[in-house]
């Protein structure tokens, strides 16, 4: 079934490069600015943020140019949503769980055990999905934003240096986290949770300033946080996805067939995005994982329940802080 729709997605763009840029017929190039914070060297991201960026200048040659401007280069990962409302920047990329503090709709997808699994939430977060309109509904609503794509990276687990088999393990441990909700289910389970940025965490764990951070592969990678945690937790603590963000005034300034062309790309990249991120993951991130002796730990069945169980009045928390009716409805479509 996934080859079938591979074939449909490949043909899709081919069928783009054919047409689309024919149908073009607005005077003038139209430079569109895209900019993130991640570096070639996050080989589950980085890849994919370049085939869009280069499938809209391929596909819209001579009428359309991106200008990628990535690594931080422009904008850094504190800048990139105040960029992208002042116009600096058209386009970013950015994960979503950096953006729950401005859009608080998009922190749903972070609650834990919110899915049966990475694939279940891809599918219900693919475009075009009753979830992800109902979250662009909300985001255009609310604060003017569209979401193009999710991009779903792998889950979060909790990485320590302490083994962890039962939420009482967790208690008075600190724990660094990236977003909110994040931050309330470790409170939940019993840890102190901080914020700090993935530049500081190598030296926060090697000097046990802190004992753990929530965090998908390929950050405990990119950060070589291998060298300094000894297990990974393996409890799906949370989910986010690096995510393709556009103001809705700056969509609807683009001609139809601008539209159309970003469509077909974010389509592919949507499509491709875990599928890439997973192969990197079981190809570089285990491999050095393994050889740096970190160990899995999976909760026994009755544990995993009790983890469940302390973190389920999270779900209820987050649906109020963003409007009842509008959390239960989230919640409902992404647990149907």
């Amino acid at each position: 079934m996934r080859s079938r729709w591979k074939k449909v997605i490949v043909g899709l763009v081919v069928v783009g490069v054919l047409s689309l840029s024919a149908a073009m017929g607005f005077a003038g190039v139209l430079k569109i600015v895209i900019a993130s914070h991640v570096p070639p060297k996050y080989t589950d991201i980085f890849p994919l943020t370049k085939v869009f960026v280069d499938d809209i200048n391929s596909l819209g040659a001579g009428k359309v140019k991106m200008q990628y401007y990535h690594s931080g280069t422009l904008l850094k990962v504190k800048q990139l949503i105040p960029g992208l409302i002042s116009g600096t920047a058209d386009m970013i990329f950015l994960t979503t769980s950096h953006c729950t503090g401005s859009w608080p709709i998009i922190g749903g997808e972070s609650l834990p055990f919110l899915s049966n699994g990475v694939y279940d939430l891809e599918r219900k977060f693919k475009i075009g999905s009753p979830l992800f309109n109902f979250v662009n509904k909300v985001l255009e609503k609310k604060h003017g934003i569209m979401m193009l794509a999710n991009g779903l990276l792998p889950l979060e687990h909790i990485w320590t240096n302490k083994p962890i088999r039962e939420p009482s393990d967790l208690k008075g441990l600190t724990i660094r986290v990236g977003g909110k909700v994040e931050a309330e289910a470790l409170e939940a389970l019993g840890a102190s949770p901080v914020m700090m940025s993935s530049a500081e965490l190598y030296e926060a764990l090697h000097r046990h300033t802190i004992d753990g951070v929530v965090s998908y592969p390929g950050t405990i990678h990119g950060r070589s946080l291998y060298e300094v945690v000894k297990y990974n937790i393996n409890v799906p603590i949370g989910a986010y996805g690096y995510a393709i963000w556009i103001r809705k005034k700056t969509w609807d300034s683009f001609p139809k067939e601008v539209r159309h062309l970003i469509y077909v790309a974010a389509v592919k990249y949507d499509y491709f995005f875990l599928a890439n991120a997973k192969k990197v993951e079981k190809e570089k991130y285990l491999p050095d994982f393994n050889k740096a002796g970190i160990k899995t730990i999976t909760p026994s069945a009755a544990a995993m329940k009790d983890f469940k169980a302390k973190v389920k009045p999270v779900w209820g928390n987050w649906a109020k802080s963003v409007g009842e009716d509008v959390g239960k409805k989230f919640i409902e479509l992404a647990t149907e």
